[in-house]
């Protein structure tokens, strides 16, 4: 859980405060307004008139524009009995004084309201432009037309219904003068731009300035017209509705805004709270398809198509009229989600592959460290082995006369022998798929079946037998070991195994410091009785070894070789530390060299 909402919260804020996020998450949303919009009406109430380039090939100037010109617009639109009227034209600077009286009249005399701009304080007019400004617009109802653009890319998405200082914007403006002035938003807000019925068709009606006496008057009656210019180079705006390369008029971004006041409509982005759900539901997502544990080039195939999957469904979903939906922040929580899931199995799967190692790194054949690993969900908990119960069969051997010899040689022959004598054992015992547990001076203390719990007899069967066989290469081993070392001066030894098979509790003791694999039960004591019980019984199992086998080791091996191995019966023994009696078994080495008083396969016990 908090993989899935620290990714979500990181994905959230990165599409917000990091630029090239935040500007990819408003270009992909431009995209999906340009290109998959739904099909809407042409705005019943809303009209256009503009000056463009025809406007003004007749006139002397371009700007400002012929206010005579503008005036006779005024009195068309009255006549036509429009709603209301905007100018989207700054009137900053005195023209000709009977152009300028003559537009005034108009504004000021029309029967239908008449909102004129003005400008913000930020707005870069000279003092003596804002003194015209204000003295030529006395007495209309008038709007701030400021554009607010965005930071990183100059777009427009926003809009500022009241300036600082409490001017309404001319949408608002107008919105109010055609009574729909109660429920205006007081705050900024995203735009909702009004789509358009076709390719061809643009969302509102847009007449030439020259044309408006002649237009039937139900084009126009009814609708609040904004009037201003279509040149290129001047007021013109990049928004999402700009293909590349190209712009939006100022005139025709405050008909939006009007549209979406009059009509009381929202922006059809997702809302943070929606945008928060998804993000995630996508982070865990990713989380989920990290923990299906797939390879590498199967995962990313698989992220890559989800995303692709979603932004095709968000397009196709905003295309059937539903919410625009930003797919930025939850395709970042996504990868999001899957990378830190990713890293943190990686993580723990080191960690457990340190303890495993640590556990048994130098002790196992590769095959049983591939199962240990393979299998570590089976009994790792918690960066270490958990607690489990388990049959296997344990191993202890110990040398005879150790303290003899440790009498007889220095400090550092000793080592050197000693460390002879265990590497051979411990690369026996991995031959035969052991695990070499912990050396306790010259004893080893080693388990067959173990940290992996065997599911069926059978398999318990042959740990037992892969631990006598293992037992007896222990002693052939000595053959070779006792003929080195006697050449390097040094004693020859023999050795006692006692092996006992049996349930076991297996796990991790000790602390962060320190931890050791440890076996606690019965079993593993006897094995150790076992071995000691060897001192009392004159017969070997070969030359340099005697070995001890508790009864159901002795019938695992049975099930699992059936005849091919040979035992002696030592018979029931009462063992030290336990109250029950045991039976035991000598076990014989197959190649001949049992030594001892006691005939292999005779009935009677050994001792």
């Amino acid at each position: 859980m908090t993989i899935v909402l620290g990714s979500a919260v990181l994905a959230l804020a990165a599409a917000r405060l990091v630029p090239p996020l935040r500007a990819a998450d408003e270009t992909l949303a431009d995209r999906l307004i340009a290109g998959a919009a739904p099909a809407w009406p042409q705005h019943p109430g809303i009209a256009l008139v503009l000056f463009g380039e025809d406007s003004f090939a007749g006139l002397a100037c371009r700007s400002p524009v012929d206010r005579g010109m503008l005036a006779e617009v005024i009195v068309a639109l009255e006549a036509a009995g429009v709603r209301a009227i905007g100018i989207d034209v700054l009137f900053d600077q005195p023209t000709l004084p009977a152009l300028d009286e003559r537009l005034r009249r108009a504004m000021l005399g029309a029967s239908v309201p008449v909102v004129a701009i003005t400008a913000l304080d930020q707005t870069p007019l000279t003092e003596r432009q804002r003194r015209f400004l204000d003295s030529f617009t006395e007495g209309l109802p008038r709007g701030h037309a400021n554009l607010a653009k965005d930071r990183l890319d100059a777009a427009v998405r926003w809009h500022v219904p009241f300036g600082g200082d409490g001017t309404p914007s001319l949408p608002a403006q107008l919105a109010r003068a055609g009574g729909n002035g109660g429920n205006l938003p007081v705050e900024p807000f995203r735009i909702d731009w009004h789509g358009r019925p076709d390719a061809a068709t643009t969302p509102f009606p847009v007449y030439p300035a020259e044309a408006v006496a002649l237009l039937p008057k139900d084009w126009l009656a009814g609708r609040m017209v904004l009037v201003g210019t279509a040149l290129a180079g001047i007021d013109q705006h990049r928004t999402p509705l700009s293909p590349a390369g190209s712009s939006t008029p100022g005139v025709e971004i405050e008909a939006h805004v009007l549209a979406q006041l009059l009509d009381g409509r929202n922006s059809p982005r997702l809302p943070l709270a929606g945008e928060a759900a998804l993000a995630v539901l996508m982070a865990a997502a990713g989380v989920a398809v990290a923990m299906a544990g797939l390879p590498l080039w199967l995962l990313a195939t698989a992220g890559l198509m989800l995303l692709v999957g979603a932004w095709a469904g968000a397009a196709a979903l905003f295309g059937a009229g539903g919410p625009l939906v930003p797919l930025v922040a939850p395709s970042l929580a996504w990868a999001g989600g899957i990378a830190a899931m990713t890293a943190q199995m990686s993580l723990r799967e080191r960690a457990d592959r340190r303890t495993l190692m640590r556990l048994f790194a130098n002790h196992v054949s590769q095959p049983v460290a591939d199962e240990i690993w393979r299998e570590r969900a089976t009994f790792m908990a918690g960066n270490r082995p958990r607690p489990q119960q388990l049959t296997a069969t344990v191993l202890f051997s110990d040398i005879e006369g150790f303290t003899t010899i440790c009498e007889a040689l220095e400090p550092e022959p000793l080592i050197r022998w000693l460390e002879g004598y265990l590497d051979a054992m411990v690369r026996i015992v991995g031959t035969y798929d052991g695990v070499v547990l912990r050396f306790v001076g010259d004893a080893i203390l080693a388990v067959f079946g173990a940290p992996v719990a065997r599911t069926s007899q059978e398999q318990i069967d042959a740990d037992a037998a892969r631990a006598v066989a293992c037992a007896l290469q222990m002693g052939r081993e000595l053959e070779a070991l006792n003929r080195q070392w006697q050449a390097e001066g040094l004693p020859p030894v023999g050795i006692r195994v006692g092996l006992h098979t049996g349930p076991l509790v297996a796990g991790s003791l000790g602390g962060l410091r320190h931890s050791e694999y440890s076996l606690l039960g019965d079993t593993a004591n006897t094995a150790a009785r076992l071995e000691a019980y060897g001192k009392t019984v004159d017969a070997r199992s070969s030359r340099h070894c005697r070995i001890i086998v508790g009864d159901p080791t002795w019938q695992a091996v049975r099930q699992a070789a059936g005849d091919r191995r040979t035992a002696l019966p030592v018979g029931e023994v009462a063992l030290k530390g336990k109250t029950r009696t045991v039976r035991v078994w000598l076990l014989v080495d197959d190649d001949g060299t049992h030594v001892g008083g006691c005939p292999p396969g005779g009935d009677e016990p050994c001792r």
